[in-house]
């Protein structure tokens, strides 16, 4: 039992090394030049923006799942998926540009306001 108790730290303490070495190559682009810091896309309240045009619709909470996707659809064009979720089902955690969620009850009404992910 002591034997692979000390093999899972073992592997912990690797993964806490590698990382703790990678860590400082996360947010750089090594160019020939030299090394230069990215810089991701700000929105004024401070949240990053990957995809352009509209990303949330707070107007939509209350409305039917139908007449949210249309609304969404017609408001960005990029968005090209728009999935319902019912209660308990979970969210995927991947953001993809074009993918709106619709937390909808079961009378297909939306719950939580839709946004870009």
């Amino acid at each position: 039992m002591e034997g692979k108790s000390m093999l899972k730290l073992s592997h912990v303490l690797a993964f806490l090394l590698l990382a703790s070495l990678f860590q400082s190559l996360m947010a750089r682009d090594l160019i020939s030049d030299g090394i230069e810091v990215l810089q991701l896309p700000v929105e004024n309240d401070g949240e990053f923006v990957f995809c352009p045009g509209k990303l949330s619709w707070p107007e939509l909470v209350g409305k039917s799942a139908e007449y949210a996707r249309e609304v969404i659809q017609k408001e960005n064009s990029l968005v090209h998926d728009v999935r319902f979720l019912f209660p308990g089902m979970f969210k995927p955690f991947d953001y993809v540009c074009g993918r709106v969620f619709l937390v909808v009850d079961f009378k297909l009404i939306v719950q939580i306001t839709p946004s870009m992910g």
